[in-house]
């Protein structure tokens, strides 16, 4: 129940940020200025990685989120280097989300060269107090963006880059 919580909320979150979901009505950050539908999936681009607490019913939990090229993918895991160097190895989550092009899509999708962003939570454990042993950190992606595929000509990495916004 506690990861079917958490997968939830950072999948509200995650989407309504970026606008994955179809239907998802978010409000114009310009009043007055009309803009395309799609204007809202860039607001991660320049979000490199993070951690945070997410309050829950069950107390706080802690919570990561990482944007960049995933450089090795399988059915289980992802790893993923940021713009800064910064890389991470996440593990899919059984019920993990993964959405590619605003669908639903399988882990197999996922590919080395694919630009994503991740999110999920963060679990330590091991260490026990005794200096000879340190703790392991795990990250769980509980939900998985695929902002663009590598490989052109597989029909699914030919997305349109958004136009630039105008400038006054």
């Amino acid at each position: 129940m506690r990861r079917t919580r958490i997968g939830l909320l950072l999948s509200a979150v995650i989407l309504v940020i970026v606008g994955s979901l179809p239907g998802v009505a978010l409000a114009d950050p310009t009043p007055g200025e009309t803009g395309q539908g799609g204007q809202h999936e860039n607001w991660l681009k320049n979000v490199l990685h993070g951690e945070g607490i997410v309050q829950t019913k069950k107390g706080p939990i802690r919570v990561a989120m990482q944007n960049g090229t995933a450089t090795a993918a399988t059915e289980t895991s992802v790893t993923v280097r940021s713009t800064d160097g910064y890389t991470k190895t996440w593990t899919l989550a059984q019920n993990a989300k993964i959405y590619n092009d605003h669908m639903s899509v399988q882990p197999g999708a996922l590919q080395a060269g694919s630009m994503v962003v991740v999110g999920g939570p963060i679990t330590v454990s091991g260490g026990g107090g005794s200096p000879a042993a340190s703790p392991t950190t795990t990250y769980t992606a509980q939900i998985v963006l695929i902002q663009s595929t590598a490989g052109a000509g597989t029909g699914t990495g030919t997305e349109t880059p958004a136009p630039a916004p105008a400038t006054s």
